[in-house]
């Protein structure tokens, strides 16, 4: 049998490796989130600098807009190899609409804007789908919404009201944002340059900007956090210059630790608070005290379990709503109007999740590809042919057709019928 100053020893090491696994554990599922093509070729810029037109539509609608959006625009600019993000000035060749021209742009759309659905804003993005080249972007903000370049201070937060300010196109019904309310232009003009940048949605981490959620009347969140640069990073690494340090060229810190930072913080003073007592065979007191700090820096160190860097479970990709059926698209067709690309597709139902499922389906969403050339609109989903899916029927068969068949003299369920789809995403 081991000594007991030995098995206290052992038990030291197992608290403290326990509490370091369990934290570890408990890290963000959904970290940031990439554009990839269809290929898996990451999606970015292959130039040093990316000028956008700022419309006139956007002061127009929001006084001191502009401004705000050269702000954000900085944020962002040269950020860990990222290209330099400026104001092209306006003049007779200047896009005067979101469309691809190969002329990036930002655009207000008062009374809204149909691409846009329930979003306060999309980023239109067109890359080639070879390389991941982007070719074009621009950002639309759908005026059906109150927006303000609001104060940092004197600002009342409310939950009230939260709209999606990203481009996730889910299952799961979600209410638009409260009309009444006024939401902040800065930030909501700072998260599309992301998307025009390469990065989607975040799906779990609140503070991160390319969060796809924002409360009205909350300026708090304007510039790219940890994790948003960490994303950056997988796309434009190879870009910062040999010498940078950390985060390559970032010009903002990260306003919050990460998760992941605080986890390598928190296994580092574990990793010397074990060996100190290791070291401390001597002096019992000593052991103890430091299997007591171990423990205490455990909890200082562990990322907050009940704020809002941690995703409720419906807010999950993993979690979101798969929709009414797996299906496997049969045909897709792909015509650019007014510059926007939009695919119509035709399905065949795979597997049903719910009682009863037509048998085939068919629609119309944003977005495609053209030869080489694809287009994202907002967080449209644009199939391929042979691409499996999840989709959402706009109305489903009737769930007493089986009774009612028999008796009015017909046999069987009809689920022979053809239901438009309200709602497809790529397979999860």
């Amino acid at each position: 049998m081991a000594p007991a100053s030995t098995l206290r020893s052992r038990i030291a090491l197992a608290s403290i490796l326990g509490l370091a696994s369990f934290a570890l554990t408990t890290s963000d599922a959904n970290a940031y989130s990439v554009k990839k093509t269809t290929k898996g070729e990451l999606v970015h810029w292959e130039v040093d600098r990316v000028a956008f037109t700022i419309d006139p539509s956007v002061e127009a609608n929001v006084a001191t807009a502009e401004e705000a959006t050269k702000v954000a625009m900085q944020s962002w600019s040269g950020t860990v190899g990222a290209p330099d993000i400026q104001v092209a000035k306006l003049d007779a060749s200047s896009p005067t609409a979101p469309t691809f021209d190969r002329k990036n742009g930002v655009f207000f759309m008062p009374g809204g804007y149909e691409p846009a659905g329930r979003a306060l804003a999309i980023t239109v993005l067109t890359y080639d789908n070879a390389s991941g080249k982007i070719l074009d972007a621009d950002v639309v903000f759908n005026g059906a919404y109150a927006f303000e370049v609001l104060p940092h201070e004197g600002t009342t937060k409310t939950t009230k009201g939260a709209a999606l300010v990203g481009d996730v196109v889910e299952h799961d019904e979600h209410d638009a944002g409260d009309l009444s309310l006024v939401y902040d232009l800065h930030h909501v003009v700072a998260h599309e340059l992301g998307h025009s940048l390469g990065m989607n949605d975040e799906m779990g981490v609140h503070d991160a900007l390319m969060y796809r959620y924002t409360a009205p009347n909350d300026p708090s969140i304007r510039e790219p956090a940890d994790d948003d640069i960490t994303g950056l990073s997988e796309l434009y690494a190879n870009n910062a210059p040999a010498d940078a340090n950390g985060c390559g060229s970032a010009t903002v810190a990260p306003k919050n630790p990460s998760r992941s930072a605080s986890n390598v913080a928190m296994v580092a003073t574990l990793g010397l608070l074990l060996f100190l007592v290791l070291r401390a065979k001597s002096d019992r007191r000593a052991r103890a005290a430091f299997v007591l700090a171990a423990a205490a820096g455990c909890v200082a160190l562990m990322p907050n379990l009940s704020g809002k860097g941690v995703a409720r479970a419906s807010e999950t990709s993993g979690a979101l709503s798969l929709g009414h059926a797996r299906a496997h698209v049969s045909s897709t067709s792909t015509v650019i109007e007014k510059g926007l690309f939009k695919t119509t597709f035709e399905l065949a139902t795979v597997s049903c999740r719910t009682n009863l499922c037509p048998k085939a389906g068919h629609g119309v969403t944003w977005g495609g590809t053209v030869g080489n050339i694809t287009q994202e609109v907002g967080g449209y989903y644009a199939p391929a042919t042979g691409a499996d899916v999840d989709v959402s029927f706009k109305k489903l068969p009737n769930a007493f057709d089986p009774i009612a068949r028999p008796l009015a003299g017909r046999a069987g369920a009809d689920t022979t019928q053809i239901a438009e789809v309200k709602v497809i995403t790529a397979a999860r």
